[in-house]
């Protein structure tokens, strides 16, 4: 891999003046209050969840977003290593931003923190969200406790807050095939695959705030009340703020968002951890990396190719809907590298080329 130091000390050419990185994580604790559905976990330590950078351009109506595995094991500003969620603190992003320029040279504009409550609200504040499944799908605790969700429907479901916080958290995904049979299979892939979902489930919320929650006053007053209640933001991103960049993406199309996650290789620490090495010294990664840098224009972006996944078992490799992805491969027209490429959709997740009406 490239030393970190290597990374930090490298020269930010702004290819995009206008563009700006988004760190956006999900919180896994904070007492909701009034939702007796989400206890308050405090005591139990604080980490996130999910940690993404979206990289956006008001002016070109362009959006990607790249995903950091939860546990990757990288470089502390201290010169300690550790999992990339150990340097989260609730309400306090400096750790992570230096931790995140640190390793990849990925500078930070604006920080969302969301934690569970504030995601449940922003779902319902929409409506819910309709999510596509060609097979019927659960998440069940290893400890014998009753599922975490379970959708029994096939074709597109609307999941309401508390099926939908526990979608895109799920780590012990199943899907039943076929249908009705009681044979339910596993998504061997775990964190990975759960980032996939994650990320094909932005693309849908995204898509349905920008067709009704910008034009729906209704909407946009339950996101701005969620927004002004349960999400964090830095100083800087004010609700006026955030609702002019909405208006200047209201011809942005959610379909074409290009979602990556950093590579990486698993391994055991010298204590047994097992934690994942971030692999981002390919031509890929770093053209990947080139645009949330701000050194390469988000048009220019590449499609992934991951050179490390887990491999889907035989007989799953198929992309139906609700069962394991495959990727999609496409051809860049770029001032990058070109790259036979593949963008990150590894694991269990729906066709992002099946809408839901």
């Amino acid at each position: 891999t490239v030393p970190a130091s290597t990374i930090a000390d490298a020269p930010l050419v702004l290819a995009e003046p206008d563009a700006a990185n988004f760190l956006v994580v999900g919180a896994d604790n904070g007492d909701c209050g009034d939702d007796p559905l989400i206890e308050d976990r405090s005591d139990l330590g604080e980490r996130s969840d999910t940690i993404m950078v979206w990289r956006a351009n008001p002016k070109t109506n362009e959006l990607a977003v790249l995903s950091f595995p939860r546990d990757l094991y990288v470089e502390f500003p201290s010169g300690r290593k550790n999992r990339i969620n150990a340097a989260y603190k609730r309400d306090d992003p400096k750790e992570l931003q230096e931790v995140l320029n640190l390793n990849f040279g990925v500078q930070v504009d604006h920080y969302i923190q969301i934690d569970f409550c504030a995601f449940r609200r922003l779902v319902q504040a929409v409506g819910g969200v309709e999510i596509p499944f060609q097979y019927p799908a659960r998440d069940t605790p290893s400890n014998g406790n009753p599922p975490l969700f379970l959708v029994n429907e096939t074709g597109c479901v609307n999941l309401d807050g508390d099926t939908a916080l526990a979608y895109v958290r799920s780590r012990h995904y199943e899907y039943e095939d076929p249908p009705g049979s009681g044979q339910w299979v596993s998504d061997p892939t775990s964190d990975f695959g759960r980032i996939t979902r994650q990320q094909d489930f932005l693309r849908r919320v995204l898509a349905k705030v920008i067709d009704e929650g910008l034009y729906d006053p209704d909407v946009a007053r339950a996101l701005i009340t969620a927004n002004r209640r349960y999400v964090v933001t830095d100083p800087d991103l004010t609700v006026r703020r955030m609702l002019e960049f909405a208006n200047a993406l209201k011809n942005f199309d959610p379909a074409a968002v290009t979602t990556y996650r950093i590579d990486s290789s698993p391994h055991t620490t010298s204590d047994g951890a097992k934690v994942e090495i971030p692999q981002i010294s390919n031509d890929n990664m770093q053209a990947i990396l080139a645009v949330f840098r701000g050194e390469a224009a988000l048009a220019s972006a590449p499609d992934q190719q991951l050179a490390t996944t887990t491999t889907i078992a035989a007989g799953t490799t198929t992309t139906p809907t609700g069962a394991p992805a495959t990727a999609e491969g496409s051809t860049a027209s770029t001032t990058l590298p070109v790259v036979a490429a593949e963008e990150n959709n590894v694991g269990v997740a729906p066709d992002r080329a099946v809408t839901c009406d």
